[in-house]
């Protein structure tokens, strides 16, 4: 059973709409008492629902914002890729998903008087930092935690993990679990050892979200997940494609890292022109979800950069293109 902190708030709003692909698309929001002083939109990580994000919800509330949180098209409540085989980590390009954040952010989300902050984690960073690219002057500001500027591919090379991903969609099997992946299943990923938080408590609410609601269970990464990947990868470590993001951006990146590449989140702190890097030394990858000493850390950053945000002034809108629509993803 869950801790009170990690279960449904009060007050919270569930809903859905169809993406451009014609996908439904889950999401929620919760509201604070009073006039929000901004809107948070929240963009999980791979295999997170929105449900494990209710502690976070329940905190920003609490700080005054409005709050705003989906599931991107493959996991979650959303839309799976591969109807016969739901549980699989699969997908169809990030362009998709670019498109449907804009779509949530820009028809979805009610708007307060305040900023709209970006608030995303591992691969929702990575779909955040392009959208920033690709649709500037949307979001004042974001703040990103263990961003996937590329992946760790432990014991395996990554040109070798590459040619592998390569093999697999020469001979079309890109809807198969990469080796030893697998349907998650109770007990299948003990605590001891895991490369995601030293916090035994919040390791486990995932878990329990998946055995209180078996259709949000959610297994490993297709080769056709991690060939999207390393696709988008590429574009987003351009050097010239992270100097054209101006955003202002809190980057959280943590120093016990085994999932995605710290090496390469450095490399963009650095490059992106208005990014706040801040270091947790002892930290796994997730850091909202760590124990308290390393959480509560953070949560002063990233409380500090959101008031700052609040006193900064708003940004100048993005010209349109030459058709006058919004810029299309690349």
């Amino acid at each position: 059973m869950l801790p009170e902190k990690f279960k449904e708030p009060t007050g919270f709003q569930w809903g859905n709409f169809t993406n451009t692909q014609g996908a439904n698309i889950r999401y929620g929001s919760l509201q604070p008492e009073g006039a929000p002083k901004g809107t948070l939109v929240i963009v999980t990580g791979l295999r997170e629902p929105v449900e494990k994000y209710f502690e976070v919800v329940r905190e920003m509330v609490a700080k005054g914002f409005a709050v705003w949180v989906m599931d991107w098209r493959g996991q979650g409540g959303s839309d799976r890729y591969l109807k016969d085989a739901p549980q699989k980590m699969h997908g169809a390009g990030y362009g998709e998903h670019i498109e449907t954040l804009h779509q949530f952010a820009g028809t979805i989300v009610k708007k307060s008087a305040g900023p709209l902050i970006l608030l995303a984690h591992s691969m929702g960073a990575h779909i955040g930092l392009r959208y920033l690219k690709e649709h500037e002057g949307v979001f004042d500001s974001a703040v990103l935690t263990a961003p996937m500027l590329d992946v760790s591919t432990g014991v395996l090379a990554k040109p070798l993990a590459r040619k592998l991903v390569s093999f697999a969609k020469a001979g079309g099997i890109l809807e198969k679990y990469m080796p030893g992946g697998g349907d998650w299943k109770e007990g299948r990923d003990p605590f001891q050892g895991n490369a995601k938080t030293t916090d035994p408590e919040r390791y486990e609410v995932l878990h329990e979200i998946f055995k209180s609601k078996p259709e949000l269970t959610m297994g490993d990464p297709t080769y056709g997940w991690v060939h999207h990947a390393f696709e988008s990868i590429d574009i987003l470590n351009d050097e010239a494609y992270l100097k054209a993001i101006k955003t202002p951006i809190l980057m959280q990146i943590s120093g016990d890292e085994a999932i995605v590449d710290k090496t390469a989140s450095e490399r963009a702190a650095a490059l992106i022109p208005n990014c706040t890097r801040v270091d947790m030394p002892t930290a796994k990858h997730e850091i909202w979800m760590e124990r308290d000493e390393l959480r509560n850390q953070w949560l002063s950053a990233a409380g500090t950069f959101l008031e700052g945000r609040l006193k900064a002034p708003p940004p100048a809108p993005k010209k349109p293109n030459q058709n006058g629509g919004p810029l299309p993803p690349k």
